[in-house]
């Protein structure tokens, strides 16, 4: 009995990767089910599609925020080897928020920029480059100030 607890808890170590294991690891647009797993392993949840061109797109819920992750410098014909991440937060505001108020919050949100759609609608991007592969923590790093990010819009946006 105490052999199979050992052989079971050998198999789990040998297929799940340790925190140590995931910290170390790089995540990269070129992999969009990476991308996928390193935001699962951060807790929350992705949902790897297509958008309208066929490139990978990530649905995802952050902090309690509906986001999508956009794959940009994608190969045209076979829409793989992306090169970069855009992450994309929608608002539909119950406050005003003027031209001004979005040019005060790009001012003040290092990395995010945000924009005025139809209808007052607020939408806020964050531009990610990853290449071959950035620092699963450095891929933490941004997307805890995507969050924040949302956050911050969020007070400004809702009642």
């Amino acid at each position: 009995m105490i052999w199979k607890s050992l052989l079971a808890a050998a198999a789990v170590s040998v297929l799940a990767p340790s925190a140590a294991e995931a910290a170390t690891a790089t995540v990269s647009a070129v992999k969009p089910e990476g991308v996928a797993e390193a935001l699962k392993n951060l807790g929350y949840t992705a949902e790897l599609a297509k958008d309208a061109n066929g490139d990978p797109l990530i649905n995802t819920e952050i902090g309690g925020w509906q986001a999508a992750l956009l794959f940009y410098e994608c190969n045209e014909k076979t829409h793989d080897g992306c090169q970069s991440l855009q992450f994309v937060a929608n608002f539909t505001p119950e406050k005003k928020f003027t031209a001004e108020d979005a040019v005060r919050f790009n001012r003040n949100t290092r990395f995010a920029s945000v924009s005025l759609g139809k209808d007052d609608a607020v939408m806020m991007t964050w531009d990610m480059v990853t290449g071959k592969g950035i620092d699963f923590e450095v891929f933490s790093n941004s997307v805890d100030m995507f969050r924040s990010a949302m956050d911050t819009l969020g007070a400004e946006v809702f009642k």
